[in-house]
């Protein structure tokens, strides 16, 4: 009873199915490219504001200079190493002015301590900007070839109910249906292939930037490690 029922509104309404499968795949192709333009560009930005940054960092702090370092973090538009060092750098700050100087000790430790933490929020924070849309671009490489299938599984279902309505299994009986259900398949792959090559493309970027973020940061409290050994020791020469 219910085949006799469900069947007729499906055949009803295949025309208005498929047109909307299309519809729906026009509009994830739509989306996803612009969110592959969008994150190409974030990571293209993030790419050349971070380039050299922490060379450049670096080489401020150990003249003596941490204001300006901090300046050249907080310049850095779109760069993901930038907030990374600006967090440490806004911790150590206050410890690393020329009077009194870093120097080994619990108060080094403490700020340490409390650079890396800082440090670890903000890298958490710019892998979360930079992962951003990411889930829905593999949700959608995901389940596009699923909705060109329910295209495909539609225009099957009205090549056969053409033949039943004719009684003829002829080429051009069924070929409006097939055409219907190749289309609705390659709008479903068209969609997918792109997405999903994009996602795995900025996922293995957010890895490498994540890298560069934990070893920025490692890098500036390995500075202020080293520095207070060297000050010290010459504060201590006789130890």
């Amino acid at each position: 009873m219910l085949d006799q029922v469900l069947i007729p509104i499906l055949m009803h309404a295949a025309g208005l199915m498929v047109s909307l499968t299309m519809t729906t795949l026009v509009l994830f192709s739509v989306y996803s490219l612009a969110v592959i333009g969008e994150r190409w560009w974030t990571f293209r930005r993030a790419r050349l504001a971070s380039a050299g940054l922490v060379r450049r960092v670096l080489a401020s702090v150990e003249q003596g200079n941490p204001q300006e370092a901090l300046e050249l973090c907080e310049r850095g538009k779109g760069s993901h190493v930038g907030p990374v060092l600006a967090a440490g750098l806004r911790e150590l700050l206050p410890l690393a002015s020329k009077n009194p100087g870093l120097h080994a000790g619990p108060a080094l430790d403490r700020v340490t301590a409390a650079a890396r933490e800082a440090i670890q929020r903000v890298t958490a924070t710019e892998i979360g900007r930079l992962e951003r849309h990411l889930t829905a671009l593999a949700t959608l490489g995901n389940i596009s070839p699923f909705v060109g299938l329910f295209g495909t599984v539609i225009g099957v279902m009205r090549a056969f109910e053409a033949i039943s309505r004719t009684g003829s299994g002829g080429l051009g009986t069924v070929s409006a249906g097939i055409a219907e259900a190749l289309v609705a398949t390659a709008a479903g792959l068209f969609v997918a292939i792109p997405a999903v090559t994009a996602y795995n493309h900025f996922v293995s970027r957010v890895k490498d930037c994540a890298t560069e973020m934990d070893g920025a940061g490692s890098e500036l409290l390995s500075w202020a490690q080293r520095t207070a050994a060297v000050e010290s020791a010459v504060l201590r020469p006789g130890v």
